[in-house]
């Protein structure tokens, strides 16, 4: 980080657009093929657009929403804010009627919003009901009582292969704002939105450097001659950001979702992981095991990973089934959109006897890890507590929100649970949100989940909490079968009665009362399993009330 500890993202840009110009920097792959961003284009196209902002009166420190997915005009939008020294955030919808955006705009003091008009389903056709709008070609006035510091908006079409966007912005006409501070917000993350409404997570120019620095140093060497990246996490997400480019100039590859969502996802990527000769991919578990089960898809291409790396979830073992075959080496890194990169662990052919369930692995340089409990009192190795974090990349609050998770001394509450083991490894136990209150006993589902998966024929489960008038909670099993397997309720009580009784005192029953099965379960746009939204369903199933 010595090179460009004094840097901003603006000064990144300008270096990487000047330096070996026409060397790719973004490649991304869709049902139309191949588009490239050469370093250059990626200065010269972002400086315009730069340029047309502070035309539109934006100014430096102003928050600009970007409402459009993973698309080369994302990367151009993005970048054009940081040079017109303003900040990024995150148009993320999840909710279908556009509150939730519209209340994180109103919470950041949005300016401007720059969205896709063209785009069906997408922001500006959820959310153009709550505007007045002024008239425009390229850009419009708006005026929207909800969000009373929202001024205009910026039209971005993305539809190829006319590129719209980019043949409007001005041809000679550019602006690269040098005054930023690296201490200044440069980009707003939204977290995942489990807990209701999204939180806005403001990180500076340094934090987000330093991240690049440390992801880049960690993967690179397990990759040898690293050029390109192949990453599954769409760009507007804390994983997604464009680290890589920044800190290294490696190509990043990626998936242009504006032309829609590939039919077969998995294909689709291996394909191009393939095509581009990519030996660094990071994807998300669910990709691992996937992909790995399709042998005669990656056998026929003779293609193998020399590193894949994965997070936002605990590791299972199925994902170590795909070092030897699709790869050399599985990197699992623990981290959160609040603290960046916390842990992380490789495993490869010599160490996979090593594996432990929901292993996160030891704290990254400069990145400092405790486990308390209700007290915020330390406790010794092996005991459950809460996971404390102290690093120079946490955020330094939610932007509308006065509550924050961090305590006087700098240490950030994530409210996960877990412990270390004697050598300093990280184990991952849960939430504490995900706590089950049965009776007078706490259940953390992953302790249950992992007794679970042991029965044969299940494929995947899940623990949640389901409303009893006496307990509180009572426990429910969501349970989701290998093919032509078939088993009962009856079948999996009994096996956790097994795997239990042994080890539990008999005064704390966490045998679930209830079992459904589902072929899938919903996930979050983090691939996150939305737990919150599968404990309603089996509500929904069993009929009870959550009152």
């Amino acid at each position: 980080m010595e090179t460009y500890k004094d840097q901003t993202i603006a000064d990144r840009i300008s270096f990487w657009g000047k330096t070996e110009p026409h060397t790719p920097a973004f490649i991304f792959w869709s049902k139309n093929g191949r588009y490239v961003l050469s370093r250059a284009d990626v200065l010269d196209l972002s400086s315009r657009f730069a340029f047309r902002l502070t035309e539109l009166g934006v100014h430096p420190g102003d928050v600009v929403c970007i409402a459009l997915p993973n698309c080369p005009e994302r990367v151009i939008a993005n970048f054009g804010v940081h040079l017109a020294g303003a900040v990024a955030m995150n148009g993320q919808i999840l909710r279908s009627d556009g509150q939730d955006i519209i209340e994180s705009m109103r919470k950041a003091n949005c300016k401007t919003l720059i969205t896709d008009p063209d785009q069906e389903n997408g922001a500006w056709s959820i959310c153009s009901g709550f505007f007045d709008v002024l008239g425009g070609v390229y850009s419009s006035e708006i005026r929207c009582v909800k969000v009373p510091s929202l001024k205009n908006v910026v039209y971005c079409k993305t539809k190829k292969p006319e590129c719209e966007f980019f043949r409007s912005l001005p041809s000679t006409d550019r602006y690269v704002n040098n005054k930023a501070k690296p201490s200044d917000v440069a980009q707003i993350f939204t977290t995942s939105g489990s807990s209701g409404y999204t939180k806005l997570v403001p990180h500076s120019h340094k934090a987000l450097l330093t991240l690049g620095k440390t992801f880049a140093e960690m993967l690179g060497a397990y990759g040898e001659n690293v050029k390109a990246v192949y990453n599954a996490a769409p760009l507007g997400w804390a994983g997604g950001f464009p680290y890589f480019l920044l800190s290294s100039g490696w190509q990043q590859v990626l998936i242009d979702y504006s032309l829609g969502v590939p039919t077969d996802d998995l294909q689709f990527v291996w394909n191009i992981i393939c095509q581009e000769d990519i030996k660094l991919a990071l994807l998300s578990s669910f990709q691992i095991t996937g992909i790995c089960k399709r042998r005669d898809m990656w056998e026929s291409k003779h293609h193998r990973l020399n590193v894949i790396g994965t997070g936002g979830q605990p590791l299972k073992k199925g994902s170590l089934e795909s070092i030897g075959q699709v790869t050399d080496v599985v990197l699992n890194a623990y981290g959160s959109t609040e603290v960046g990169m916390v842990t992380s662990i490789i495993f490869s052919e010599e160490n996979t006897c090593d594996f432990r369930e929901n292993m996160a692995g030891f704290a990254v340089t400069g990145v400092d890890v405790k486990i308390v409990d209700s007290g915020m009192v330390e406790v010794e190795p092996n005991a459950l507590g809460e996971i404390l974090i102290r690093s120079e990349t946490v955020a330094h609050g939610y932007l509308g929100d006065p509550h924050l998770s961090t305590l006087h001394d700098g240490w950030f509450q994530t409210g996960d649970m877990g412990y270390k083991d004697k050598k300093g490894c990280l184990f991952i136990e849960g939430r504490s949100s995900d706590a089950i209150m049965h009776g007078p006993y706490i259940l953390y589902p992953t302790w249950l989940e992992e007794k679970l998966a042991k029965c044969p024929g299940i494929k995947q489960n899940y623990i949640v909490p389901v409303p009893d008038k006496v307990l509180h909670h009572e426990i429910c099993a969501c349970v989701q079968l290998e093919e032509e397997v078939h088993l009962t309720q009856d079948d999996i009580i009994t096996f956790v009665k097994g795997e239990v009784s042994a080890g539990i005192s008999s005064a704390m029953n966490v045998v679930p009362k209830y079992v459904e099965f589902f072929d899938t379960f919903p996930v979050l746009n983090s691939f996150k399993v939305d737990r919150k939204q599968l404990a309603k369903l089996a509500i929904e199933r069993l009929q009870l009330c959550q009152s």
